[in-house]
């Protein structure tokens, strides 16, 4: 079977997380992989990367205009080219489609070729352009949720299967969507080799409660205000403690000053961009890894790739109230979620209490490694990516 990966980003990209898993595993079992993905100018336009092919976008790549000629559109024509002719000379067999902004060039390029296609849906789109500021003029279109919505629905209406990440998401699929059947889950979860990491590059501190958080930024300081705010009032009781973050385009200045005007200098690392092989390492430095994400319509309806792995890590879990989470969290009985409502004040009281409960942060530890040895790990979710992909492969021959 071979297999192209569609994407926005030009890969490999750190943020790509899933379809690298996805790859990877394909090509272990012994498949063919080809990605088909933007084009910086360091890449060349055609790579192979061990484990996959990547196909880059490569129109016009001299011309001063090449970044509005590149753009990742559901509207640009050049991107329906470029996979069409990708998937015909590379005779591919199945498209998963990873980013919507490309989805439909692609969908419509595996239509005219009769190929099928997965929709991986990694997230809400509409909802998640709703919390974006909008602060270029384009972004009135590429950020406007009922737009985002309309293609959103057009392309799970016009794909072949769909895989969400969590059970909440399918609940927004219109009922007839629902009845035929054409709809995994496929979680975000790590694999478990994690588990067994020998990465010695990080030595933990073992005389500082760690608070630990990983993970992207957007514009700003992100979800880490939450804590950095609480933490003078932990301090207040106990100095003993620190705050380690690890991200992809953190505004240091911004976060710095935050940090200054609390007076939380000497509590808080900045750690900057974790690669993806020393994540596991990484995140053992810490004693509780957090998710303080606002609850909003959106994070109730997905689950941070962190959760699982704060889980791998054998890191007890200290969460905003979002739905998915707190279902998982409370099912493994892992960690703390904090209540709607709560003051910086109510917070620092929790981690506290965690901090002062050593039998229980290591009872929860044990839950957490146990719950991705059973049910959370990569090996499973593939299982089920893997069986809709052969199920439409057969299907198609």
């Amino acid at each position: 079977m071979h297999v192209g990966i569609v994407v926005q980003n030009d890969y490999p990209h750190v943020g790509e997380v899933r379809p690298r898993r996805l790859a990877q595993s394909l090509h272990k079992l012994g498949h063919k992989v080809t990605f088909i993905s933007w084009k910086s100018k360091k890449n060349p336009a055609v790579e192979n990367i061990g484990y996959a092919d990547v196909y880059r976008f490569r129109y016009f790549l001299k011309s001063r205009y090449y970044n509005f000629f590149s753009l990742p559109s559901p509207l640009n024509p050049l991107w329906l080219l470029l996979i069409f002719k990708t998937v015909k000379e590379k005779h591919i067999d199945i498209l998963i489609l990873s980013n919507i902004r490309i989805a439909l060039p692609a969908i419509l390029a595996a239509k005219i070729l009769g190929k099928p296609v997965i929709l991986d849906l990694q997230e809400h789109n509409q909802e998640n352009v709703k919390l974006r500021s909008k602060t270029r003029l384009s972004h009135y279109i590429t950020r406007n949720s009922y737009l985002v919505g309309v293609l959103e629905r057009l392309c799970i209406k016009l794909s072949d299967y769909i895989w969400v990440v969590v059970q909440e998401r399918s609940s927004s699929f219109p009922q007839y969507i629902l009845n035929k059947g054409k709809i995994s889950v496929v979680c975000n979860t790590p694999s478990l080799d994690e588990l067994d990491s020998k990465n010695k590059k990080y030595e933990k501190d073992k005389e500082k409660f760690t608070l630990i958080y990983i993970g992207r930024f957007t514009g700003g300081i992100g979800p880490v205000e939450l804590i950095l705010r609480s933490l003078p009032y932990v301090i207040e009781k106990d100095t003993d403690i620190r705050f380690l973050i690890g991200g992809v385009e953190i505004d240091k200045k911004q976060i710095e000053a935050l940090i200054k005007e609390l007076g939380i200098q000497d509590y808080v690392e900045l750690h900057g961009i974790i690669e993806p092989e020393n994540v596991s390492a990484w995140l053992r430095l810490g004693d509780v890894g957090v998710i303080p994400y606002d609850v909003n319509s959106y994070t109730n309806s997905t689950v941070s790739n962190k959760l699982f792995h704060y889980m791998a890590a054998g890191l007890p879990v200290l969460s905003t109230d979002m739905k998915p989470t707190r279902r998982i969290v409370d099912e493994v009985q892992c960690g703390i979620i904090i209540p709607l409502g709560s003051s910086y004040e109510d917070i620092a009281k929790i981690i506290l209490k965690l901090k002062n409960s050593p039998e229980e942060l290591k009872a929860m530890s044990e839950r957490a490694t146990q719950a991705i040895h059973d049910k959370y790990n990569w090996d499973l979710d593939f299982s089920h990516a893997y069986r809709s992909l052969c199920k439409l492969f057969s299907k198609n021959m």
